[in-house]
């Protein structure tokens, strides 16, 4: 930063000495004319001096140039620097936040602040801030030698200067609200836009494109509208402020004239302190605009420091708790959860689980059985008891050390753009050929992998969208099988897969499963009939537990949810 004030400092006083060498050669140039009218000779002048003050000029311009070109070079660096920073620093704490941020966050709205409000600030540090420093010190300078040349005409130029900048931050100061409220309508069109992109096919399938469009056109107006009062703020300023400066050229030029023919200035130092006038109105209409970016950079950075503040995951400084040898015994103490202290969901739940027992939790939609597993893996902290493995609180112990414990395989099948080998080693990033095939047909998918083009190598577009639905959550559960862990959970695993499919994929699980502490939750009773123990939650309680056969026999909830199940042929 210091190279770059010290090259804005020197160009400006390039630029501020070149009026002045101008004003003495047009001066050279006038005496001559002068003593060519009055004396009656030839127009002459000093051919050398002349050429001292050409060459002057042009290394005041050169110089100029050489530092201007370093200035910005050295501020576009600096600014692709402080976005990297802060993209990083928006990442990390992405990668800090809870889960319920992500529960209640639209994901087109973050990305608008990764990457519009990011971009807004690295704009004002790219053409804003050396352009600001250079039109402070050119217009202060301007200003200085404004007043050496002629008191009275830097009087009524800093006039004009003063009821300017009035005009300007009197814009600027209401103009900060508008830049705010128009990045975030942005953020809200940028997350409509990616909502109804990946929600295309629902929306066709349910001919809801109207409604779709209506909504978007919806937030394009309140965008539009924002940018609007935006724009509108923005651009008044600089007309506002060349309508001032030029009343006051009016008045120098009518003052300098006056001057001229009393002989109290020479045309040339006249020149030079028009030059001057103009390099100090000209800084102010800059600052002006630039003012008008820092506030869209301000609103920017005001949305960004918003995530940065919110609360994080509680600190894990001074965890040190592990497991050595993990077996797998789970406990649920009197375990109490909300999602506020308003919003209990679950109040006095008590699970005792040895290891390597298959443990399945059913209940209708919204009975918190989700929610289980998710405070199993500490996504969410309980209000009250604990959860243990192996007699350890899960609390005492780093969230990534318990998350490696286990193996998750979700409803919604997530795979990145990549090829099939590498999203299955995404579990196991050192593992072998050997060992990802060995998954692979754990998972029932070698098969269908080597029918494509380019087999393990193939390459999957975005979300695996070139992938069928089964095959998409094959590939997740052989993730799962190559890392190995000691505790599983299978939420909704099966449930986009076809009946056949099913029972292959049941088969492998059943082989995985044993000796592993296992969840699964499920919608389909026929895949947990022979679980250790089933769970039966309604309202994030739990009001049965027991085997199949005797939940059966106790004609309760899993009883009436068993024979519905089988009236509709699901089981």
């Amino acid at each position: 930063m210091a190279a770059v004030l010290i090259s804005v400092v020197l160009s400006s006083l390039a630029a501020l000495a070149a009026p002045m060498v101008l004003a003495a050669a047009i001066d050279h140039i006038a005496e001559g004319i002068r003593i060519a009218i009055t004396e009656g000779v030839s127009f002459q002048v000093n051919l050398e001096t002349m050429g001292w003050f050409i060459t002057i000029l042009l290394a005041l311009y050169l110089l100029n140039f050489a530092l201007k070109y370093l200035e910005q070079y050295l501020m576009a660096f600096i600014a692709e620097t402080v976005c990297l920073h802060l993209r990083k620093d928006l990442s990390d704490k992405m990668s800090r936040m809870p889960l319920r941020f992500y529960d209640s966050t639209e994901k087109g709205e973050v990305l608008s602040r990764a990457t519009n409000d990011i971009e807004k600030v690295g704009e004002v540090l790219r053409e804003g801030v050396g352009q600001f420093i250079t039109a402070l010190i050119t217009m202060i300078g301007s200003l200085v030698m404004m007043i050496y040349i002629s008191p009275l005409f830097a009087l009524v130029s800093i006039a004009t200067i003063a009821i300017s900048t009035a005009i300007t931050m009197w814009v600027t100061k209401r103009s900060r609200k508008n830049f705010y409220h128009n990045q975030a309508a942005l953020g809200h069109v940028n997350a409509n836009i990616e909502e109804a992109f990946t929600g295309q096919l629902v929306i066709k399938a349910f001919s809801r494109e109207k409604m779709a469009i209506q909504a978007f056109e919806r937030l394009n107006e309140e965008m539009c509208e924002a940018s609007h009062k935006s724009q509108v703020s923005m651009f008044i300023v600089s007309p506002a402020v060349r309508l001032i400066n030029s009343l006051g050229y009016t008045a120098i030029a009518v003052l300098s004239g006056l001057s001229i023919l009393q002989g109290n200035l020479t045309v040339g130092t006249v020149q030079a302190f028009i030059q001057y006038l103009d390099k100090a109105g000209e800084p102010l209409i800059e600052c002006a605009f630039i003012w008008n970016m820092m506030q869209q950079a301000l609103a920017s950075g005001e949305r960004f420091f918003e995530i940065m503040d919110m609360e994080e995951e509680p600190s894990e400084d001074g965890i040190q708790g592990k497991i050595q040898d993990l077996k797998g015994n789970v406990a649920f103490e009197h375990v109490r959860f909300g999602y506020g202290n308003d919003r209990i969901l679950m109040q006095d739940v008590n699970i005792r689980l040895k290891a390597g027992d298959k443990v399945a939790i059913v209940g209708p939609t919204g009975a918190g059985k989700t929610t289980l597993v998710n405070l199993l893996m500490r996504f969410y902290d309980i209000q009250g008891g604990r959860i243990t493995i192996d007699g350890v609180d899960i609390r005492s112990m780093r969230r990534a050390d318990l998350r490696k414990m286990f193996g998750m395989v979700l409803q919604d099948a997530w795979l990145f753009g990549g090829t099939i080998r590498e999203n299955i080693a995404y579990s196991k990033f050192d593992a072998t050929e050997e060992e990802i095939i060995a998954a692979s047909k754990a998972a029932r998918t070698d098969h269908f992998i080597r029918t494509m083009p380019e087999g393990y190598d193939t390459v999957l577009e975005e979300e695996g969208t070139n992938l069928s639905q089964g095959q998409r959550q094959l590939l997740t559960i052989a993730r799962v099988i190559l890392a190995d862990p000691a505790l599983l959970i299978l939420d909704e695993a099966t449930s986009s897969v076809d009946t056949r499919t099913e029972l292959e994929i049941q088969k492998a699980m059943d082989h995985l499963m044993k000796g592993r502490t296992s969840f699964i939750i499920a919608h389909r009773l026929s895949t947990i009939r022979d679980a250790d123990l089933i769970l039966v939650m309604n309202h994030g309680s739990i009001l049965e537990q027991g085997t199949h056969q005797e939940l059966l026999r106790k004609k309760g909830l899993y009883e009436s949810l068993y024979h519905s199940q089988f009236a509709q042929g699901n089981i």
